[in-house]
């Protein structure tokens, strides 16, 4: 189950166009970036009461991740 959510985590942030770059660029820190995302949430963490979506709380870190660099 863990890797079917690192999938998902990943093509969010390529859908989104977070990152720029090449594809083979795009995906190899998305995939990072997805693993680290994963990290704070585990697979199985509720969404359902949350502020935040899971694909906007995805965002929202990426976004936080860029910001750093």
């Amino acid at each position: 189950m863990k890797e079917k959510d690192l999938a998902l985590i990943t093509a969010i942030i390529i859908q989104e166009d977070l990152l720029g770059g090449t594809v083979f660029q795009t995906f190899d820190k998305a995939w990072e970036l997805a693993i680290e995302f994963q990290k704070l949430y585990a697979h199985d963490f509720y969404w359902e009461r949350q502020e935040k979506d899971f694909d906007e709380a995805i965002i929202d870190f990426v976004n936080s991740k860029l910001e750093l660099v």
